[in-house]
């Protein structure tokens, strides 16, 4: 089984700003959330968020995808004390182990995967799609689909 990695399994120096966008992209948070609320080291955070991002959507690590509407709620689910929670129902620990995926290319498509994924005869937790986003989008619908707990409405992308 994969893993998720942080900054102090890629960056010589893994502490302060850098260290903090790097571990916020990977941990899920969006830009505009790993960049509110910075008094100081602003140039180092956004350093940090865009390097993970490089390494993300280059399927070099795995990172978490906030898959909004995997619960119950039509709500929005966004991060708050190291888990989502959910902007309506207020539920929180929305994110599930299958939220950490790696998308990458293959071939003339992208394949995206969990962190279980092992391969393809062996594993059942991966989808493709023609684009990034659409490979990302039907690992979701395919994840939903399994879950206990449907969602009462498609994943948005």
């Amino acid at each position: 089984m994969s893993k998720l990695t942080f900054s102090e399994d890629h960056l010589k120096y893994p502490g302060g700003d850098t260290g903090g966008g790097f571990n916020s992209r990977i941990l899920g948070h969006s830009y505009q959330e790993a960049m509110a609320n910075i008094n100081h080291g602003y140039g180092d955070r956004v350093a940090g968020w865009r390097l993970a991002d490089e390494m993300v959507r280059a399927g070099k690590v795995y990172a978490v995808h906030n898959f909004h509407a995997s619960h119950e709620c039509t709500g929005h689910a966004f991060p708050y004390g190291g888990t989502f929670v959910c902007n309506t129902c207020g539920k929180s620990d929305l994110n599930k182990d299958w939220w950490s995926i790696k998308c990458y290319a293959d071939g003339n498509a992208w394949c995206c995967v969990g962190l279980d994924f092992e391969d393809l005869q062996a594993s059942d937790c991966f989808a493709f799609g023609d684009t990034y986003d659409a490979a990302i989008a039907a690992y979701g619908d395919l994840m939903v689909a399994r879950s206990p707990t449907p969602s009462i409405r498609s994943i948005e992308h």
